[in-house]
């Protein structure tokens, strides 16, 4: 099969997997408990009144014909009605809590690659001493601790006993901000040329971050252990080191370039999947971004908000995987498209 076939495929694929979550999610979110129009009008409302706001909502319509004005909403017009819980568009709202989620999530990202990375190298070249024990450690805590409980100990530590972080937000409110270009205070900070600004982010940013990175950072040393191990044990590596060539020589150009390529692909779909999975530590810490306004829309039956967050999240980690799968197809001539 030829690559343009393949990526035809995929995308079809990524397609239809997308509409299959949007029907799961639309489904799921009009059977489950909860009375949206009586939270919309309030504790102290009429059942006429309760009434009147969901014709308006068109909840009293039949089921499929709610169904086709979601996705001729969504589809055609990038609309996903309006927030029961804000009063707001939806779009809007995912619009303006994006970038925090977003910048979240990339950081968490390069901080878990920055170190599994390496950690795992070290870890596979000195296999069974001291460090490669270490990164075990990491590894096992990272996926077994849960996130929450990390993420108060850390504002605990971190924040109630050295002082040396902010507890949450993610930005000091006595700081002026900068023109929000992107929404991503790092890079608007920059933009503007603000330090100030730029390194108060950074402190903003740190907790939360790191709390987040820490299942990625062990999956990511993991994987670049095993794979590293693999590696070296191979064939041509005993050649390269028969050879007389160096062992930074060996291990750098040509171990490397091999091991890291499942570790990449790994990381890739971890980070689709952060996307969704911040919604804990955006609580914790107090960060406006897609994942308290996910905890928010849930609380108070907010059909239309649950549907714009997962719209986006399943969107983002469908686009991930795709990139991912397609980039490492593309790039390695030894992996197969198949029939």
């Amino acid at each position: 099969m030829e690559f343009k076939t393949y990526l035809v495929r995929r995308l079809t694929a990524m397609a239809v997997t997308f509409w299959g979550i949007l029907t799961l999610v639309f489904l799921l979110s009009r059977v489950v408990p909860g009375n949206p129009a009586a939270v919309i009008a309030g504790a102290k409302a009429t059942e006429e009144q309760v009434q009147r706001i969901r014709a308006e909502y068109g909840l009293n319509d039949p089921l499929h014909e709610q169904y086709i004005d979601f996705l001729t909403d969504l589809l055609l017009h990038q609309r996903i009605g309006q927030s029961v819980a804000t009063q707001r568009p939806v779009s809007v709202e995912l619009a303006q809590r994006f970038p925090a989620t977003f910048e979240l999530t990339t950081t968490a990202v390069v901080i878990a690659v920055s170190i599994g990375i390496p950690l795992g190298i070290a870890s596979a070249v000195y296999k069974d001493e001291a460090i490669d024990h270490g990164s075990r450690f990491v590894a096992i805590s990272g996926v077994s601790v849960p996130q929450f409980w990390m993420a108060i100990l850390a504002q605990l530590f971190f924040y109630s006993y050295l002082g040396l972080l902010p507890s949450g937000g993610r930005y000091p409110d006595n700081l002026a901000k900068p023109v929000e270009t992107t929404g991503l205070y790092l890079i608007d900070t920059l933009l503007a040329g603000y330090p100030v600004g730029f390194f108060a982010t950074l402190e903003h940013l740190a907790l939360p971050a790191i709390v987040l990175s820490l299942g990625t950072l062990a999956q990511t040393t993991r994987i670049m252990r095993s794979s590293m191990i693999e590696t070296l044990n191979t064939d041509y590596i005993e050649w390269s080191r028969a050879h007389g060539f160096r062992g930074r020589i060996v291990l750098l150009r040509h171990a490397l370039r091999n091991a890291v390529m499942p570790t990449i692909t790994a990381v890739g779909l971890s980070y689709g999947l952060l996307l969704g999975g911040s919604v804990v530590v955006e609580i914790v810490f107090n960060i406006r971004g897609l994942g308290l306004f996910l905890y928010n829309a849930v609380i108070t039956s907010d059909f239309n908000g649950i549907l714009g967050v997962t719209v986006v999240f399943a969107l983002g980690y469908l686009i991930v995987n795709f990139l991912v799968d397609v980039t490492h197809t593309y790039v390695d001539p030894e992996i197969e498209v198949g029939e």
